[in-house]
């Protein structure tokens, strides 16, 4: 794998990466693997029955014209839509579950009856932990009620956590398959690919995608951008975190601690700050800081 000189490894949690990686025929094998080991289905059925429902795929690069705008393959009698969430935004797991509506509302238009309508699966990456503190690679969601039955809509949905599942290969040594077809998603350097690769033919097709993607020009001006803005947009979360806890603390000493932080989260609010960053940064609930929304 031989990276193009100055040019810097743009890793899967990229959307362009992440669809070009997985529509590719050479890594085939890797798509299989990644959604037998996550959903349980046989890998069987599916190197055997897997299509993609996109008419346009198989792009290798920025620089040239075709585009993927959903990724979603299908089996015999099951629908899967995989989705790469780089960043968490307030709103981002109603956009997802919306999704998995309209493939639904598409499938039962297209199709003669509901009887005929296939199981609805999609599997999020995210490239952060919701659910934190919850340490699971894994999470599966269903429709269930107060005693655990299921409801008749065939439709499941998974988050993949890639921070737990870095957390498990590099901190605790974990030689799980599933982890470490992962932490590829989140690789940044070509030492880093070319030691997850080691003794494993389908990712070392992987890492050689990953690599064939980011030696695109495109891409790198691309990724410069991207990562130019990701900066300025830490730096003005950090300086409204810093202002408002700052006039926040000389409140609170008028007002008392929690009615300081409240101040601080007001402020927070106003700049324009994730409820759940507020959050963390405050120790107030989620439900206090809506009240403060009203």
């Amino acid at each position: 794998m031989l990276l193009k000189e100055g040019y810097k490894i743009v890793p899967m949690i990229y959307d362009k990466v992440f669809k070009g990686v997985l529509t590719s025929k050479e890594t085939r094998g890797y798509l299989t693997n990644l959604i037998s080991n996550i959903t349980g289905i046989k890998r069987e059925d599916l190197i055997n029955n897997l299509v993609f429902k996109n008419n346009e795929q198989q792009v290798t690069g920025v620089s040239e014209k075709k585009k993927i705008t959903d990724m979603v393959v299908e089996i015999k009698d099951c629908v899967i839509n995989l989705e790469m969430n780089k960043e968490y935004y307030e709103g981002l797991m109603d956009r997802n579950n919306e999704y998995i509506s309209k493939i639904r509302e598409s499938i039962i238009y297209e199709g003669e009856s509901y009887s005929d309508v296939p199981k609805i699966i999609q599997i999020n990456f995210d490239n952060f932990n919701y659910y934190s503190p919850d340490k699971r690679v894994v999470i599966k969601f269903e429709m269930r009620d107060e005693n655990g039955l299921k409801e008749g809509v065939n439709t499941e949905s998974y988050h993949v956590i890639l921070p737990n599942a870095k957390e498990k290969y590099y901190n605790e040594g974990s030689k799980d398959e599933l982890v470490r077809e992962l932490v590829i998603m989140m690789a940044e350097k070509n030492e880093e690919l070319e030691k997850l690769i080691q003794d494993n033919m389908e990712l070392r097709k992987v890492g050689e995608k990953i690599v064939e993607i980011s030696n695109d020009e495109r891409l790198q001006g691309w990724y410069d951008e991207e990562e130019h803005q990701r900066k300025i947009r830490n730096s003005q979360m950090e300086s409204a975190i810093k202002k408002s806890w700052n006039k926040g603390k000389a409140d609170g000493l008028k007002e008392g601690i929690k009615e300081g932080k409240k101040e601080i989260a007001k402020n927070l609010l106003k700049e324009g700050v994730d409820i759940k960053i507020i959050s963390s940064s405050t120790g107030l609930s989620i439900n206090d800081i809506n009240k403060l929304n009203k």
